[in-house]
């Protein structure tokens, strides 16, 4: 199942997963790309808490959107 997901600066991702939302999300970077894509969910976990100030779970791709969702950095469009 597509689930529609929306940034808060307006990117949108479709993802069958959270797996595959965070490689999405890694894919679609314009600036950190490389590596695994449990890599670049630390490296945007430790960025966000030092441009928005909260620290997200990188436990697993579930935990890590969970927590971008619950903070309002990710929106699901039904």
């Amino acid at each position: 199942m597509l689930t529609t997901y929306r940034l808060k600066d307006g990117d949108k991702i479709v993802a069958t997963s959270p797996a595959d939302f965070l490689h999405q999300l890694r894919i679609g970077s314009r600036f950190d790309s490389e590596g695994t894509d449990e890599d670049y969910m630390v490296r945007f976990a430790y960025r966000l808490q030092e441009l928005e100030g909260y620290l997200v779970s990188t436990d697993s791709p579930e935990a890590f959107l969970a927590d971008l969702i619950n903070r309002g950095f990710v929106t699901v469009e039904k």
